[in-house]
C-alpha cells in the first residue's frame, strides 16, 4: 500500500531524485578529476538470497533458485542449474522438464537455435516422457507445438494452420500463469501468424499485467535500502570538576565553624537579633540551594537543546574522527543528511537552509558517532535521516522549531524565590553583624560557607539531574525512532522481488514492441526478427541483489524491427516506477547502411551529479574511472551511432558469492545485448544480403528441427526404447 502523500515516481518524502547528466569523453580526451558521490541513488540488497545456491543444497532448493533465475531474466544461469540437477539425477518431474525447456528457449532468437539448443530441448522432453499427463506435461507439449509451428512457418510448404490452431487451443486451456510464462520466455522465438494470433487474444492482458500487483505503489520500494535499526543516543554528560567538591567541602567547614562561633556569641551578643539572623541565613541558604539548583538544571537543558539545534554554530568537517571510521563514510553521511533536509524542505517562504544549518551539523556528528563502526552503509540510515528531517520540517512549518527556548527558561516565580532567598541570607548576615559581640565572626563564616556550599552543591547535583532528564528525553526520541523504524519496515514489507522487477520489465518490452508494430503499421508476419534493448538512464535510481543485474527506475528502451525492407528503430523513455512511456523517437535505415555492431569496454564515473562515459583504448582512462562497464555500439555509414550502455556494478558486489564476469554477463543479458549482438552483428557483416542468408539459414535449421520432431513425438508418447531411453526412469542412458 502506498503511504499517504507519496506520489508515485517520487522519493518517499515526495521529492524527485537529484538529476544527473551524461558527458562523454572519447579517444585521448579526459573527464573531470573530482569523483562525486551519487547520493541516495544506488542500493545493494546484500542480504537477499534469491539467487544463492551451493553444491550442498538439496535438489528442491536448486530447483527453486533455477526458477528464480528464469523468472529474473537470467535464463542461461537457470539452464546451467537445471542441467546440473538433471545430470545428477536428483529430480525427475514434468514440472522440472517444463521449466528446463523454458530456460533453454528464453531470450534466444531463431538465429540461436543450434544443435545444442535442440539437444537440450530433447533432454527436457525425455525427462517428462514417461511421467503421464498433467498440467506441466500439457504446458510442455504447448511449448513443443509452438516451436514446431514456428519452424514450419520458415518453410511455407510445411506450415500446417490446423496444427497452429490446435496449439493455440491447447495454450488457451492452460492456467493463466502457464500462459504468461510461455509467452514471456518464447517471446524472441514466437513470430508470424502465431504471434499475431496471440497478440489479438492477449495484447490487452499484457497491457494490464505490466501494471498489475500494485506496480506503481510497490516498484519504488525496490530502490529503498534495507534500513538499519535505530541506536540509542544521548549527549555526553558534563563532568563534575574537582573545584565543585572543594567548594562544597570548604563551604560545609565554614558553616560548621560559624555555628560553633554562634554558640559562644550568644554570651555577649543580642539574643533576639542573633536568633533572627541565624534563621534568615539558614532559610535563605536552603532557598538559594533549592531554587538555584532548579535554575541551573533549566540552563543546562537549554544548553543541551541549543547544542541539538547547532547553537552556537559549529562547522563539522567531513573527515574521519578516527576509531576505524573511514572518511568516505563520513562524507556520504554528510551528503545524505544535506540531501534529506533538501528533500524535506516545506514549500513555504523562509530561510530553511540557515535555520536548519546547525541541526544538520549536529545530526552529521551524531550519525557518524552512532554508525561509524556499526558495519552498516550510510544508505541504511537514510530512512532515519529522512525521519529527522521531516520532524524538523514539521516544526519549522508550524513555527515551533525554536519554541523550546521559551519553555527552558527559569520561570518568573523561580527567579523571584531565588533572589528572595539570596536576599534573606544578606539580611540575616546584617542582623548578625548588628547583634554585636562575636556575631560578626559568625556572619562572616556563615555567609562565606553558605555561598561556597550552595555553589558547590549546585555544581555537583545539577549535572546529575540534567543527566537523568537527558536520558529520559533520549529515551523518548529512541522510542519514536523505533516506532518510525517499525512503520518503515512495514511499508517495505511488500517490496517487489528481483524476479518481479524482471517480469515487469519483460512485459514493458513486450508491450513496447507491440506498440512499435502498431505505430509502424506492421504486423508480426512482416518481421524477420526483432530486438529490444534497455539502458538505465543517467539520473535513474539503481538497485540490485546478489547475482542479479542492476535495476533502474528509468530506462531508455530501443526497439529494432527488422523487416524485408530494412530496420525501423523506435526509442522511448520508460518511467519504470509508473510504467509511463514518453519522448518517443524514430529512425529507419537500410541494411547496407549498417557499418558495424560490437560491444566494447568503457568506463563511467559520477562527478558533479553527472555521469561521464570514457571511451578509447588508453589504459590510463580505464584506470582512472570509477566503474568498468560495457557499451553496445551500432555504427551507421552516415557516421551516426546508436549506443546502449551497460553499467558495471561499481562495488555493489558481494565477492564471497559473486563473480565479476558472471555479473557482467547477467547485466548484458538483462539489457538484451547478449541476444541482440548475434542478430545485429550478422546484419552489419552481411548488409543487404542478410535477409536472403538469414532465410536460408532458417530453412536449414527448420529442416533439422523437423527431422527431430519425430523424436519429440515419440518422447511425448512415452515410446523411449527406440531412442535409447530407459522406459522406467524416463531419462537417457547417456551422460548429460
Amino acid at each position: 500500500m502506498t503511504p499517504p502523500n507519496w506520489p508515485h515516481g517520487t522519493m518517499p518524502n515526495g521529492s524527485h531524485p537529484q538529476a544527473h547528466h551524461e558527458y562523454v569523453a572519447s579517444g585521448n580526451s579526459t573527464v573531470g578529476q573530482q569523483i562525486g558521490v551519487n547520493y541516495g541513488s544506488t542500493t545493494f540488497h546484500r542480504h537477499e538470497n534469491t539467487y544463492h545456491v551451493s553444491r550442498e543444497d538439496p535438489p528442491e532448493r536448486k530447483l527453486e533458485v533455477a526458477k528464480n533465475h528464469l523468472e529474473g531474466g537470467n535464463a542461461r544461469m537457470a539452464q546451467e542449474i537445471f542441467r546440473d540437477v538433471m545430470k545428477q539425477g536428483q529430480i525427475s518431474s514434468a514440472e522440472f522438464a517444463y521449466y528446463y525447456a523454458l530456460a533453454v528457449f528464453s531470450g534466444r532468437s531463431l538465429g540461436e537455435m543450434n544443435d545444442d539448443v535442440h539437444d537440450a530441448f530433447l533432454d527436457a522432453i525425455a525427462l517428462a516422457g514417461g511421467l503421464g499427463p498433467g498440467e506441466w506435461h500439457s504446458a510442455l507439449e504447448v511449448v513443443s507445438d509452438f516451436v514446431t509451428c514456428v519452424w514450419g512457418q520458415q518453410i511455407g510448404s510445411t506450415f500446417d494452420p490446423q496444427a497452429m490452431n490446435r496449439a493455440l487451443k491447447n495454450f488457451s486451456d492452460l492456467p493463466p500463469q502457464r500462459q504468461r510464462e510461455i509467452t514471456r520466455h518464447l517471446n524472441m522465438i514466437l513470430s508470424g501468424a502465431i504471434q499475431d494470433s496471440l497478440d489479438v487474444l492477449y495484447a490487452q492482458r499484457v497491457a494490464e499485467d505490466r501494471l498489475a500487483q500494485d506496480r506503481a505503489g510497490r516498484a519504488w520500494k525496490f530502490f529503498e535500502p534495507d534500513p538499519a535499526p535505530p541506536r540509542f543516543w544521548e549527549n555526553a554528560p558534563s563532568p563534575v570538576g574537582a573545584g565543585a567538591w572543594v567548594k562544597l567541602v570548604s563551604g560545609m567547614f565554614a558553616l560548621l565553624l560559624g555555628l560553633l562561633f554562634a554558640i559562644a556569641a550568644f554570651v555577649d551578643g543580642s539574643l533576639l537579633l542573633g536568633l533572627l539572623g541565624l534563621l534568615l541565613v539558614g532559610a535563605g541558604t536552603f532557598g538559594a540551594f533549592r531554587w538555584g539548583l532548579e535554575i541551573e538544571v533549566v540552563k543546562r537543558r537549554l544548553v543541551s537543546k541549543n547544542r541539538e539545534h547547532g547553537i552556537p554554530v559549529q562547522h563539522v568537517r567531513p573527515v574521519s574522527p578516527g576509531h576505524w571510521v573511514s572518511t568516505r563514510f563520513v562524507e556520504e553521511v554528510h551528503g545524505l543528511v544535506d540531501l534529506s533536509f533538501a528533500e524535506a524542505r516545506p514549500h513555504i517562504a523562509g530561510n530553511w537552509d540557515a535555520d536548519t544549518f546547525g541541526i544538520r551539523q549536529y545530526l552529521k556528528t551524531r550519525f557518524v558517532a552512532l554508525y561509524g563502526n556499526a558495519q552498516v552503509g550510510p544508505e541504511s540510515i537514510l530512512w532515519l535521516m529522512r525521519w529527522h528531517a521531516r520532524q524538523v520540517a514539521d516544526q519549522w512549518r508550524a513555527g515551533t522549531l525554536f519554541a523550546y527556548r521559551a519553555s527552558l527558561r527559569p520561570s518568573g516565580r523561580t527567579s523571584t524565590l531565588f533572589k528572595s532567598s539570596v536576599g534573606g541570607c544578606v539580611v540575616g548576615s546584617l542582623f548578625l553583624l548588628f547583634a554585636g559581640g562575636g556575631f560578626a565572626g559568625v556572619a562572616f563564616f556563615l555567609g562565606l560557607g553558605a555561598f561556597l556550599a550552595v555553589k558547590g552543591a549546585i555544581q555537583i547535583l545539577a549535572p546529575q539531574r540534567d543527566e537523568v532528564l537527558e536520558r529520559a528525553a533520549a529515551q523518548v526520541t529512541y522510542e519514536a525512532e523505533q516506532r518510525a523504524y517499525s512503520d518503515w519496515r512495514q511499508v517495505l514489507s511488500d517490496r517487489p522481488s528481483d524476479a518481479e522487477m524482471a517480469r515487469w520489465l519483460d512485459l514493458d518490452k513486450n508491450y513496447l514492441k507491440t506498440e512499435a508494430l502498431r505505430r509502424s503499421s506492421l504486423v508480426n508476419r512482416d518481421l524477420v526478427a526483432h530486438v529490444v534493448l534497455t539502458e538505465g538512464m543517467s539520473d535513474a535510481l539503481r538497485a540490485r541483489v546478489p547475482r542479479g543485474p542492476l535495476r533502474y527506475s528509468k530506462y531508455v528502451v530501443l526497439v529494432f524491427l527488422l523487416t524485408k525492407s530494412g530496420v525501423r528503430e523506435i526509442e522511448v523513455q520508460l518511467n519504470f516506477l509508473t510504467g509511463d512511456v514518453h519522448n518517443e523517437q524514430r529512425k529507419s535505415f537500410r541494411y547496407d547502411a549498417l557499418a558495424s555492431a560490437h560491444v566494447a569496454e568503457v568506463g563511467i564515473r559520477f562527478a558533479d551529479n553527472r555521469r561521464y562515459v570514457v571511451r578509447g583504448d588508453d589504459p590510463a582512462h580505464l584506470g582512472a574511472v570509477t566503474v568498468r562497464s560495457r557499451e553496445f555500439r551500432l555504427s551507421l555509414l552516415s557516421g551516426e551511432d546508436i549506443s546502449v550502455l551497460v553499467e558495471g556494478t561499481g562495488g555493489l558486489t558481494d565477492m564471497t558469492v559473486e563473480d565479476e564476469s558472471e555479473i557482467l554477463q547477467t547485466s548484458l543479458t538483462a539489457s538484451g545485448i547478449a541476444g541482440a549482438l548475434h542478430v545485429l552483428e550478422a546484419v552489419a557483416a552481411e548488409g543487404r544480403d542478410w535477409i536472403v542468408r538469414e532465410q536460408e539459414r532458417r530453412r536449414r535449421r527448420s529442416q533439422d528441427w523437423r527431422a527431430g520432431s519425430r523424436q519429440i513425438d515419440l518422447l511425448e508418447e512415452g515410446d523411449l526404447s527406440s531412442l535409447g531411453f530407459d522406459d522406467e526412469s524416463g531419462s537417457e542412458d547417456r551422460d548429460f
